[in-house]
């Protein structure tokens, strides 16, 4: 698995999401994807410190959640960061992890 990710980084322009992308949606490979909304959802609801990077949360979430979800929880982090969890105004009250979440605090 991790020869594949090597592998697959050596092109230009295909970082640790790309690679992680086509590892687990084309390959079927346990991969988590890590991208803007996954990234800023996980560290709203606590899954990862705030000041991780994005290359340091890829494995970091990988080891949170079961190789088994991974799909399905990207997925789901994606379309919570998408229609709930926006950057700029979150709709916090309509989220179903704002008991798990701190950031609804901030935004009062």
């Amino acid at each position: 698995m991790e020869e594949a990710r090597n592998w697959l980084t050596k092109f230009n322009g295909v970082g640790p999401k790309t690679a992680a992308i086509v590892l687990c949606f084309s390959l079927g490979k346990p991969a988590f994807p890590v991208d803007t909304h996954v990234y800023r959802v996980t560290g709203r609801i606590g899954l990862r410190p705030e000041k991780m990077t994005v290359e340091q949360a890829h494995p970091h979430l990988e080891a949170v959640f079961p190789p088994e979800t991974y799909y399905a929880a990207h997925l789901n982090l994606i379309r919570l960061g998408r229609e709930i969890c926006n950057a700029r105004k979150p709709l916090c009250p309509k989220c179903p992890a704002r008991k798990l979440c701190d950031y609804k605090d901030k935004t009062k």
